[in-house]
């Protein structure tokens, strides 16, 4: 697949990256990071918070009003705007059912996991491209949940999922990239980074076009948040409760955390599940060329986020990877190939390594 990046590190960083890979292993199977903070059982959560707005709106109430009304009557913040999440999905609920939301949601995973088998199509495997179906298909299967449905972050994933499928089969295509992030950003702000850095990588290469287009959705996105932002400041009350802001500054396990407890890992042993979290970041390393610097850049960023300013009662930011950050664990055989062979092999043998392994 390309070239083999992996593969062409010197011997000693290569030994030192297998190093320090075995200790974040081992780290993972040992540490007892600070649990996450849920509703007690039983209890109000933000899916009961945001089908309760759903069925105001079928009632005909404005959403803001009946948002506002919703986060009082459960305890909820108001300030800053933020906390109330965008309209979009509540009226999509409302209009379509949650059931219908549901059935759509297997719609866009499907188009996800397809898009992402023939991603790579040519410069990976078959059995590798049927991997990667199955992780995929392993990331969506909380992401179609019908009881979580109304968590914002798995549709900005879903919708991140279809975008950078497109960008490493149809780079140049960038339309499809662009329609895609459009709507992941009327649902959740979270998406927001894939639009930044892939402006980023259309002006530095030039490619003023796509560049504008970046440009229109992230003003688009703009307008809409300031909209909101307006509707909100005119129904808040000086007695609304203020956020408990976003710098708790968790660490690296908050991402794992986060990871763990939005997908299909939740259930297993907390250290394996940690172990099973971590991994995909390895796998994603093997992506040659600009497609692949880009989400290994949008997956640093995302780590970034998530550990520096999630708390531990939004551990669900972590839905905002799914079902996209899985498909790292269906490259990791071949990335731990890869540095096998760059620590087994003297220098200057790259070319023959490039071709036992692209």
């Amino acid at each position: 697949m390309g070239d083999p990046m992996l593969a062409r590190l010197p011997r000693r960083f290569a030994v030192l990256f297998s190093l320090l890979l075995l200790a974040a292993s081992v780290w993972c199977l040992t540490t007892q990071p600070p649990p996450i903070r849920v509703a007690a059982k039983g209890g109000y959560t933000d899916v009961h918070l945001y089908h309760d707005i759903a069925a105001e709106l079928v009632k005909g109430r404005p959403y803001h009003q009946a948002a506002a009304d919703m986060h009082r009557l459960h305890h909820y913040p108001l300030k800053p705007f933020v906390t109330m999440r965008l309209p979009t999905l509540a009226e999509i609920g409302a209009h379509l059912g949650w059931h219908g939301v549901q059935v759509l949601a297997y719609a866009l995973a499907f188009v996800a996991i397809f898009l992402w088998i023939i991603a790579l199509e040519g410069r990976l495997h078959w059995v590798e491209q049927v991997l990667i179906g199955g992780a995929a298909g392993t990331g969506a299967a909380m992401v179609s949940n019908q009881g979580l449905m109304a968590m914002h972050e798995y549709w900005g994933g879903l919708f991140i999922a279809i975008a950078l499928a497109a960008r490493m089969r149809w780079p140049r295509q960038w339309w499809w990239q662009v329609a895609a992030i459009a709507c992941g950003l009327a649902i959740r702000e979270l998406v927001l980074p894939y639009a930044m850095l892939a402006l980023a990588f259309a002006l530095a290469d030039r490619r003023w076009r796509e560049g504008a287009g970046w440009l229109v959705v992230i003003a688009g996105f703009g307008a809409f948040m300031a909209w909101h932002a307006a509707q909100v400041a005119a129904l808040v009350r000086p007695g609304d409760i203020t956020s408990a802001g976003w710098h708790a500054a968790q660490g690296f396990s908050a991402f794992l955390k986060a990871v763990v407890y939005t997908s299909s890992l939740g259930p297993l042993p907390r250290q394996l599940a940690l172990l099973l979290a971590m991994l995909p970041l390895v796998g994603w390393l093997v992506l040659p060329g600009r497609a692949g610097l880009f989400a290994q850049l949008l997956i640093l960023g995302y780590v970034v986020m998530i550990s520096a300013f999630s708390r531990a009662d939004t551990f669900y930011w972590g839905g905002i990877m799914l079902p996209w950050y899985f498909i790292g664990w269906a490259l990791l055989p071949r990335s731990l190939w890869q540095l096998w062979w760059a620590i087994r092999q003297p220098q200057g043998r790259f070319a023959r390594v490039s071709g036992i392994i692209s």
